[in-house]
């Protein structure tokens, strides 16, 4: 019936018009209990939303309605993106489930599952559009895969915003006018999928041109506070994208952007940090286009903040943390006094980890010894880490950090305790790599001390140190605490 209808030019236009009216009127799911998983839900696709999502497929496999289509291209889009994006991990209504079980074995060209037919609706909206090369570039990616996929959804999304991006700009500033609004849905998944799609379209200089990018920037950044724990990420990975899509506008909007991931690293709704990684992520994105008076007022704030992600156990936060520090110290510089106070407070660390077990880690530890070099008042170590901790090189660490403690006991006596302070708290990390190099930090500065700087010692807290970790299971840890045992000599 619908493809008869289909046929019907004079028709086309108003019938579309009433299933969208019907798709943006009616709720597209419900909550169902589940009796078998006691006091959980499952959402069911209400009938009317589906079988709108299913009239307006057939209507458009025509291609008599291609006129009708073009005509509403960005509500039809709007509206089917949404409708997938409240159909993932939908399920059929009961009455239904039995004729999608009948038809799987006949004839039936689509199914009725409501992200198959939501899916499906809006892949044949494009092409009727004339937009194959989007359906096509999306499909190359894996995109209409993901889409399906509850956790890679808005993956899915991105792709297709980035093929629209680059296929089809003109078509792109009705469709975010109609998208910002949807960012105040009262349904989740629909913010998810709308915040998915605008913040991916940072990443590309059309929205510049399209003068689209203030009204993305303020949509994106009001979501700072949004309930969902992935909006929040989205958003602020769409911030970080102007860094890729409109570099040249960043000085312009410092202020706003560095506001918001630094409220990002400060979010106090994430127990797994994920937002503050992703801010972490953004924002080292955004440094490579400011200049010093634009990150001032938040170098501090962010360097403290970020000192505790450099042992957190997601290897992910330890690299971005880390890799974020060294692209602060290039901001610290001018002003030494105020940044290499934190460089020396986290030096300890960030030479440990180059043990890290994660290879990205140390790279990341490379990368943020070579940045933080200037700051030491050590041109012996500036020289040292810009020469031995080039990522393509392998480091015999051993060597490596005996000149460093002989470099830092020439050049910062003072800080002998401070340092073995700092080694012993790596006694009981949860890292055998950075159990073994701790106690040979350790050892290494004792050789490295005059009697007067050696006084500074405290040794019988250090003894007692190295005799528990000298029960410790791993040999290579065990070798580490008695050479350094042997060292302590000098100090008797």
């Amino acid at each position: 019936m619908w493809r008869a209808l289909g046929t019907e030019p004079s028709l086309t236009s108003q019938i579309l018009e009433q299933l969208l009216e019907t798709l943006s009127r009616e709720i597209p799911y419900k909550e169902s209990k589940s009796f078998l998983l006691g006091s959980g839900s499952e959402r069911v696709a209400t009938p009317l939303s589906l079988a709108a999502t299913c009239a307006l497929d057939e209507l458009m496999s025509v291609p008599e309605a291609a006129a009708a289509v073009l005509e509403r291209f960005p509500n039809l889009f709007q509206s089917l993106l949404l409708r997938l994006g409240c159909s993932v991990g939908v399920q059929l209504p009961k009455f239904l489930q039995g004729r999608e079980k009948r038809s799987q074995h006949g004839s039936a060209p689509r199914s009725l599952q409501p992200c198959s037919c939501a899916l499906e609706t809006l892949k044949a909206m494009l092409e009727r559009a004339g937009n194959d090369d989007v359906v096509r570039d999306v499909g190359s990616a894996g995109g209409w895969e993901l889409m399906g996929i509850p956790e890679r959804h808005h993956d899915g999304i991105a792709l297709l915003a980035g093929a629209m991006a680059r296929l089809c700009g003109p078509r792109l500033p009705r469709i975010v006018r109609s998208l910002i609004p949807v960012l105040g849905s009262v349904f989740e998944c629909q913010r998810v999928t709308s915040t998915a799609f605008l913040a991916e379209l940072l990443n590309h200089n059309v929205v510049n041109d399209l003068i689209l990018l203030e009204p993305l920037l303020d949509a994106l950044t009001a979501l700072e506070k949004d309930s969902c724990l992935l909006v929040r990420i989205l958003a602020l990975r769409g911030l970080g994208n102007v860094a890729s899509g409109c570099p040249e506008k960043i000085r312009r909007h410092g202020s706003q952007l560095l506001a918001s991931m630094v409220n990002g690293m400060d979010d106090k709704d994430d127990p797994n940090n994920l937002v503050a990684l992703e801010a972490m992520s953004s924002l080292s994105k955004l440094l490579d286009h400011l200049e010093e008076r634009d990150v001032q007022s938040m170098l501090l704030h962010v360097a403290i903040r970020i000192r505790p992600f450099f042992d957190s156990e997601q290897p992910d936060l330890r690299r971005s943390s880390i890799v974020l520090f060294g692209n602060l110290s290039r901001f610290g510089r001018a002003d030494s006094e105020v940044f290499s106070e934190q460089v020396l407070n986290g030096l300890v660390t960030l030479l440990l980890h180059l043990q890290d077990p994660c290879p990205d880690v140390v790279k990341a530890c490379k990368f943020a010894l070579r940045m933080c070099g200037p700051c030491l008042g050590c041109e012996e170590l500036r020289e040292m880490f810009g020469n031995h901790l080039r990522e393509e090189r392998g480091l015999h660490y051993g060597e490596f950090i005996n000149d460093v403690c002989k470099f830092l006991m020439r050049t910062h006596p003072a800080l002998l305790s401070r340092l073995i302070s700092t080694n012993l708290f790596y006694f009981k990390s949860p890292w055998r790599e950075l159990r073994a190099a701790a106690p040979m930090f350790i050892g290494f500065l004792v050789l490295h001390v005059d009697e007067e700087q050696g006084q500074q010692v405290d040794l019988d807290q250090l003894i007692s140190a190295l005799k528990l970790l000298l029960k410790d299971p791993v040999p290579a840890v065990r070798i580490k605490v008695a050479e350094t045992l042997g060292r302590l000599v000098r100090l008797l």
